[in-house]
């Protein structure tokens, strides 16, 4: 799997590069919806950088969701190369709501939201973004953080969930113990837009037995603060 301080620049850039393509032709009421998205990820990119410099109580400036794409995807892109390059360079945990983090599993969960809102964008513009392995990390934020889908909706399992999952180069990404009762299978790609909310069960091609039937239930409905806001 390749590194994911690297991918989160990767990534980045191929959402930048499809705004810019339709740029020209996208329609102002669009173009609302895709500057505030990309608003939404470069708060969260001031908020790892507040964090990572050790402002962890500071606030991140509210940025609205007007104005031109490109002066939005600028913002967004300047926000999000600080915070890709201090986690890159980060030797100890960073403070974080719910507690310290490694700077890998931070850099995993901005990719998770560039991932999410990324395919927003994609959505808003009809068309699709290239998926690659870079997926794995967004696929490895979804598997750590399987117990949040449970907020305020019941005590999470005590027994691990096996969760096979099919990479878009076709390698078989494997978590959890082998001999699992509860199981999440089918391609990356559809996990991740299962438990970020961006498509409902019935129109993936995610499998799943045992309680791991519930928490897909509940993964597609859970409101994660890193990459769903009021207006979603």
């Amino acid at each position: 799997m390749p590194d994911v301080h690297a991918d989160l620049g990767t990534e980045a850039d191929l959402l930048a590069e499809l705004v810019r393509a339709h740029e020209g032709t996208v329609l102002l009421p669009a173009a609302r919806v895709i500057t505030g998205h990309l608003a939404e990820l470069t708060v969260l990119a001031r908020r790892v950088v507040l964090s990572v410099e050790g402002e962890e109580s500071a606030s991140a400036p509210h940025i609205t969701g007007s104005g031109m794409l490109g002066d939005a995807v600028l913002g967004w892109r300047s926000e999000h190369r600080k915070a890709a390059e201090l986690l890159a360079t980060a030797t100890s945990d960073i403070a974080w709501p719910g507690g310290p983090v490694r700077p890998s599993v931070l850099a995993a969960a901005l990719l998770t939201a560039v991932f999410a809102r990324g395919q927003d964008i994609a959505d808003v513009l009809g068309a699709r973004l290239p998926r690659n392995d870079s997926l794995g990390h967004v696929a490895y934020y979804g598997v750590r953080t399987r117990d949040d889908a449970y907020a305020g909706r019941g005590t999470p399992p005590a027994a691990p969930f096996r969760f096979e999952l099919t990479a878009p180069s076709g390698t078989r990404w494997e978590f959890g113990p082998a001999g699992a009762v509860d199981r999440v299978t089918g391609p990356a790609e559809d996990f991740c837009l299962l438990f970020t909310g961006r498509r409902p069960l019935a129109r993936l091609a995610v499998t799943t037995t045992g309680e791991a039937t519930r928490w897909a239930e509940l993964a597609q409905t859970h409101r994660n603060p890193l990459w769903t806001s009021d207006v979603d």
